[in-house]
């Protein structure tokens, strides 16, 4: 029988007619008995307790699946059942039951990924648009995209939709893919597939803005991963043009991606060429925090080429002015290691330094520095933080999260005594590099 509450067939084999079962139960509860299966769906019922997408054609006489193991490999043969009901019962079913963990491993064993890989290509939307859901779940396992890059075939069906099909089957499939490029191997995977990247790179030029920022995460994992395939695909000239957008969050997102293409000797001397280090002033002093954070972290990257160093001695005093401005951020560590990064690739050029020793000195040296007891791990008191507490070391909060490990085996695992540590061996070699005077 269908369960209102679960938006599930929860019935697998019953003796008795599950109406009758229904209305014993519910006259045990004093609840008035309905006939009609769409009443449960009253509206001054519990908001928790109605499923956000009812399953259509709710037929609680042909209802044949259950919870259990049994009933889960029932499911997982019938998304490819001839009957279009069934098979549509059984797509909404296996959205609800990925939500739980140990059901959702058994269906990754049961090779789960292969039959919806084969769905993607439905002619229903209905359908396309919950097997991406179901994948981006599925894809929060380890296991589970393991099994996704065996299925190559995957990534070239989800680029398809994210080009040609509905803008909500889109945002689905673009959510897919940020998921799985959370993973090293699947970026490699991704990597390897043909004209990818190029396509993502036309998608983000002429796409909705919240799909946009969605692949925008998705290739800065995969620009940090190997940014020669972007590289020659002309994606620092994409994303310099992002960078004259009017949403603050795709300015952002693409000097993230940007950072990353500079990492590579190529992606140096095109910064060179197109002059980031002056580009990027206005963006310092602007009043979209996420902005200025990106933005003192690609010029940290624009600072370390001589010819660079040269060209931003013409703005010596404003430099430094927004820089030690920065510094001075104490709530905000992330922006206060990469304003002292930056500063300490300008204070290379002998006349910057110089202006730093005799202007700036004594500002650096008052600097301050937060505590591990001051300090939870991340920018911003937010709820989801307040709730963790002591627990920022071993859990990864999306968005709120601000410190990762450079490198080892837990990259992602959030370490704040390290981290604090590092911000002021930084300080101090600001100092030391302010202090120091040239060969003669």
């Amino acid at each position: 029988m269908f369960c209102a509450e679960k938006n599930s067939y929860l019935q697998l084999v019953c003796a008795m007619e599950p109406r009758v079962i229904n209305k014993a139960v519910d006259r045990a509860m004093g609840k008035k008995v309905l006939d009609l299966p769409c009443a449960k769906f009253h509206p001054l019922g519990l908001t928790s307790a109605r499923p956000s997408i009812y399953a259509p054609h709710i037929d609680i006489t042909r209802s044949r699946l259950g919870f259990g193991r049994v009933g889960l490999r029932l499911l997982n043969r019938d998304l490819h059942s001839p009957d279009y009901l069934i098979q549509l019962q059984a797509i909404h079913t296996m959205l609800d039951q990925v939500q739980i963990s140990e059901n959702a491993m058994f269906l990754i064993n049961l090779n789960v990924v292969h039959r919806l890989t084969e769905l993607l290509d439905s002619r229903d939307p209905v359908i396309r648009e919950k097997v991406c859901i179901i994948l981006t779940h599925l894809a929060g396992y380890y296991q589970g995209r393991q099994r996704i890059s065996a299925c190559p075939n995957l990534y070239f069906r989800l680029m398809w939709l994210c080009i040609r099909d509905k803008k909500e089957i889109r945002f689905a499939a673009a959510y897919t893919f940020r998921t799985l490029c959370r993973d090293r191997c699947a970026c490699e995977a991704i990597c390897k597939v043909d004209d990818l990247i190029e396509n993502m790179l036309k998608i983000v030029q002429n796409e909705f803005t919240g799909i946009v920022l969605i692949h925008l995460k998705s290739m800065k994992n995969l620009f940090e991963y190997d940014p020669i395939v972007p590289l020659k695909a002309n994606a620092f000239q994409v994303m310099f043009g992002l960078f004259k957008n009017s949403d603050p969050r795709i300015v952002s997102e693409a000097m993230e991606c940007m950072s990353q293409l500079c990492k590579h000797d190529v992606g140096k001397i095109l910064a060179d060429k197109y002059d980031l280090t002056f580009f990027l002033r206005p963006y310092m002093k602007c009043d979209n925090y996420d902005v200025v954070m990106s933005a003192v972290g690609l010029l940290c990257y624009t600072t370390l080429t001589k010819r660079s160093k040269w060209r931003a001695k013409e703005v010596t005093r404003e430099l430094t002015v927004t820089l030690m401005h920065l510094c001075h951020a104490p709530s905000m560590p992330l922006l206060q290691l990469r304003s002292i990064q930056a500063l300490i690739n300008l204070c290379d050029c002998p006349d910057i330094r110089k202006h730093v020793r005799q202007l700036w000195k004594r500002k650096v040296q008052l600097i301050m520095i937060r505590t591990h007891e001051e300090w939870d791990g991340t920018m911003e008191t937010t709820s989801m933080g307040l709730e963790t507490g002591h627990n920022y070391r071993t859990m990864c909060i999306e968005l709120t999260e601000t410190i990762k490990n450079d490198y080892g085996d837990n990259a992602e695992v959030v370490n704040v005594h390290s981290y604090l540590r590092r911000l002021q061996e930084k300080k101090n070699q600001l100092l030391k590099i302010i202090d120091s005077t040239p060969y003669s």
